[in-house]
């Protein structure tokens, strides 16, 4: 079969969506037993229906950015699969990476590639990520634990720990951009001018809610420009 059959077959849509509802319903649950539990504690209805109501205005937009990043991920996936990662667990520079380290492997691209390059994308994406998942099953808890016992004594070693987990962070995400190019690299800078003037702007006019909208526009600023870069480099 060939790669846009796998990408696009009736089978996958029926997975995506059965897995789709799954999650949903899980939230929904845990949406419920979450709410119960905050009347046991005494907290009113008003202040949950507010929280509730504050939480999903404030989900739409930033949402905007996810949204993007689905119809980049679909031109190489597919839309059932992009959906179905952008919708359970994952981000637009993981899934990216990883499809192009399974089409690496293999000596194709997406214009060549067959229903088996797919598969293997599709592995290499899972996996990789679901991976940080069941390590946080059995080993979450005691790493929280040990991090609070470690800023229990010396509030410096905390502060430490966290700058180092971030920097890390950053290094591996960033470098990437930083050394991909010069598009690559004015694209990186042009979201980053974008998100710093957001907040600043949010932080003048006394607009805590504007930062909601940082990482979205940051996006879609950067992808609009980075057609300009593209073509100027």
């Amino acid at each position: 079969m060939s790669f846009k059959d796998v990408a696009g077959s009736h089978l996958l849509w029926v997975c995506v969506i059965v897995g789709i509802i799954i999650v949903a319903g899980l939230t929904v649950y845990y949406l419920r037993l979450s709410y119960k539990n905050a009347l046991e504690l005494g907290i009113d209805k008003k202040t949950l229906k507010a929280v509730i109501k504050s939480s999903v205005t404030f989900s739409i937009v930033p949402s905007i950015a996810i949204v993007t990043g689905l119809v980049t991920l679909a031109v190489v996936i597919g839309l059932p699969y992009a959906w179905f990662r952008l919708s359970v667990l994952g981000s637009v520079a993981y899934e990216l990476m990883s499809a192009n380290m399974a089409l690496n492997a293999l000596n194709l691209d997406v214009n060549n590639a067959d229903g088996y390059a797919f598969g293997l994308m599709a592995w290499a994406m899972c996996l990789g990520i679901s991976v940080s998942l069941i390590f946080n099953v059995f080993f979450n808890k005691k790493i929280h634990m040990g991090t609070l016992k470690l800023g229990g004594e010396d509030k410096r070693w905390k502060a430490v720990a966290q700058t180092v987990f971030m920097s890390a962070l950053l290094c591996a995400l960033i470098v990437p951009m930083l050394f991909g190019g010069m598009a690559s690299l004015m694209t990186f800078i042009t979201s980053a001018i974008i998100a710093v003037v957001l907040s600043v702007i949010a932080k003048k006019a006394n607009a805590p809610w504007l930062n909601e909208f940082v990482l979205a526009v940051s996006l879609l600023g950067a992808m609009v420009a980075s057609v300009f870069w593209d073509k100027l480099f």
